[in-house]
């Protein structure tokens, strides 16, 4: 069966966290067994996404526009550190609000801060907390959003491109309305390992949203 990669570049920074974030901010999701990082996050604040009733009589769009307004934005030149810093301050909050962390795989993997550890139940027990943790989560530059960038589909091409052009054996996939939604692996596999595809992204990412138009 084929693997498909989530659409946003956004997902990857966070995975990590909610594999570490919304981990990596590349357009790949994380590692085997994190692809739903990204859901995590968002189902954590789905009631901001929504047209509900917020507290206080706001609807969920007023709220989640307010909380929006709050939080840190990212940059397409926003450095590794910038990012990391922002993600340990969002996964700080959530462990503050008492969400299970993933200590374990954190020390594996020589961080000092832990991201939380994954799973519907988990999202779903720990909601509030992922909510009054929203307004510390980065927002995505916008170019990597495909509401607000009108050339994104073209960009995101150029990006499956130049990670084909590094070796991985993928192509992209379009939602129904004829915007890139990822990628996935052709048949016979990846072509290029988890961290090969990891620094190919990152690279990539920068090559193909930087573009100005």
């Amino acid at each position: 069966m084929q693997k498909t990669k989530p659409l946003s570049p956004a997902v990857r920074t966070t995975a990590f966290s909610v594999c570490a974030l919304l981990a990596a901010t590349v357009l790949t999701a994380c590692g085997a067994g994190d692809g739903d990082g990204a859901k995590a996050a968002k189902d954590g604040v789905s009631t901001l996404e929504t047209g509900s009733p917020a507290p206080g009589g706001e609807s969920g769009a007023s709220a989640s526009s307010k909380t929006d307004s709050r939080r840190p934005q990212l940059r397409m030149d926003s450095s590794e550190e910038e990012r990391d810093k922002l993600l340990n301050a969002y996964n700080a909050c959530l462990q503050a609000h008492g969400v299970p962390m993933n200590t374990k795989r954190a020390e594996m993997a020589g961080a000092k801060q832990a991201w939380p550890m994954q799973g519907e139940e988990i999202t779903k027990k720990y909601k509030p907390a992922f909510d009054a943790c929203l307004v510390k989560l980065p927002l995505q530059p916008p170019e990597l959003d495909s509401a607000v960038n009108p050339h994104y589909t073209d960009q995101y091409r150029n990006f499956v491109k130049c990670l084909k052009g590094k070796g991985a054996h993928i192509h992209m996939t379009l939602n129904e309305h004829g915007v890139a939604n990822g990628y996935t692996y052709d048949d016979g596999g990846k072509g290029i390992s988890e961290d090969e595809e990891t620094k190919a992204s990152k690279v990539c990412e920068k090559e193909a949203f930087s573009v100005k138009h």
